[in-house]
């Protein structure tokens, strides 16, 4: 049995371990087992395997419970696709955000094609060969190591730099920290105690500039926030409950995508991989084919990363319109975007956007947070748009939901293409190319 489980007493445990034979993966990044015929989901294994796992919830309380939760302790017989961890502090009680830190590269895509493609059969997505739907690595990503360039770090009650752990508020050492951007382990975070009132901390790598760390709490005093020389030529801000307050440079960061050059918020949002941007980018410019001279719409917009796709695509006598819900990220849109008189911007809920034109649009873009479009949108996107809608999601179920929803007013998929932009978790990115069937 492993160190963790030898260290906890046997009555703190009672009938908490189980030994359970795992079967196939369930969304959310666990394994199905089963138990005297109640759902077991498992952390830290992998499909085949007979483990030692503890239960999250005392089963005596959760007697009714239609499923319960567990963590693998120690392994049995370890299944073909278990590997060395690449981190051992996400191991059992450690931090939460790598739980398939155990399985080999090529296994961890298999099993998020497996998920995503059940995650469609169940919704009812009718008008591609699901079968298809493979999870592809991204651009020159070997090991899957080093790719993530905006970390949110916890920080416990005694300024302690961490992560919280799996379905935990505990905050728990991030040691090597592998998955993160060099210029990010620089910091090296882990190691410095937080000035009091420091509830979380954002450091972001750039692609272009040096890093930026942003402290977060609501009644956080900037002066009491000491620099320490690991920090280098970072940036760094403090956000309170009231404003941003920049103790070196101005609160942004810049991302370089091909010739174009992004401002974007600190602490706002930009693609976490370090080839997603351009990955993404490339993909929407091949597929989105909005009309010379003609309309596009590019929702939940952002800083104007496809927008400026659009643009060129429909050019100087065509139009585009970004939509985004936050003020601050459309701002740096019509910033970014200033060079394409082409484009407008409209700061407002998308949904709501939407419902309110008047007319149609020939090709749309969007890129919702994880809970999707919804079916609302969808519906009137059915309606509005003439060509091709191409729909970027970071979150395969509620894509699921939304391209069935669409596929009832008569449009089809005429792709759908997965990548695996975060290595080592069950994250999906994904792209969905949608088109009118002939009437």
């Amino acid at each position: 049995m492993s160190p963790d489980a030898d260290r906890m007493p046997s009555d703190a445990l009672g009938d908490r371990l189980l030994t359970l034979t795992v079967g196939p993966p369930a969304a959310g990044g666990t394994f199905v087992a089963r138990h005297e015929g109640r759902v077991v989901f498992v952390r830290g294994t992998t499909p085949g395997e007979t483990v030692t796992a503890r239960l999250l919830e005392d089963p005596r309380e959760k007697r009714d419970a239609r499923f319960w939760r567990a963590e693998a302790l120690d392994v049995l017989e370890a299944g073909v696709d278990r590997v060395p961890t690449v981190w051992e502090d996400a191991g059992v009680d450690g931090v939460g955000g790598a739980e398939w830190a155990h399985i080999a590269l090529p296994a961890q895509r298999r099993i998020a094609s497996e998920v995503m493609q059940e995650l469609l059969r169940r919704a009812g997505v009718a008008s591609y060969p699901i079968e298809q739907v493979q999870v592809e690595p991204a651009p020159h990503d070997a090991d899957g190591l080093a790719w993530r360039t905006r970390v949110r770090y916890a920080v416990d009650a005694e300024g302690r730099v961490g992560m919280r752990g799996w379905r935990s508020h505990a905050v728990r050492p991030v040691g090597e920290d592998p998955l993160s951007a060099q210029s990010i382990r620089d910091l090296r975070l882990g190691e410095w105690t937080a000035p009091a009132g420091t509830e979380a901390i954002d450091a972001v790598a750039p692609s272009a500039g040096p890093a930026s760390v942003v402290l977060i709490g609501r009644e956080l005093d900037p002066d009491a926030v000491a620099i320490p020389e690991s920090w280098g030529e970072a940036d760094v801000a403090v956000r309170t409950a009231q404003e941003m307050v920049t103790l070196r440079g101005d609160g942004t960061v810049h991302e370089r995508v091909g010739e174009r050059m992004f401002t974007v918020g600190a602490t706002g949002f930009w693609q976490s991989h370090r080839r997603a941007a351009e990955l993404l980018t490339d993909v929407v410019s091949t597929t989105l084919r909005a009309p010379r001279g003609g309309s596009a719409w590019d929702l939940y917009g952002g800083v104007g990363l496809f927008a400026a796709v659009a643009a060129e695509q429909v050019g100087p006598d065509g139009s585009v319109v970004t939509v985004e819900g936050n003020r601050r990220a459309s701002q740096l849109a019509a910033e970014n975007l200033e060079d394409m008189p082409q484009t407008a911007t409209a700061t407002a809920d998308v949904t709501d956007w939407v419902r309110a034109r008047r007319g149609g649009v020939d090709a749309v873009v969007l890129d919702p947070p994880r809970n999707g479009a919804g079916t609302e949108l969808m519906d009137l996107l059915a309606k509005a748009v003439r060509q091709r809608i191409v729909y970027v999601s970071c979150e395969p179920s509620t894509l699921a939901r939304d391209l069935a929803a669409i596929e009832k007013h008569g449009w089809r998929i005429a792709d759908l293409r997965a990548f695996d932009l975060f290595p080592h978790t069950h994250h999906i990115e994904s792209v969905a190319v949608l088109e009118r069937t002939a009437s």
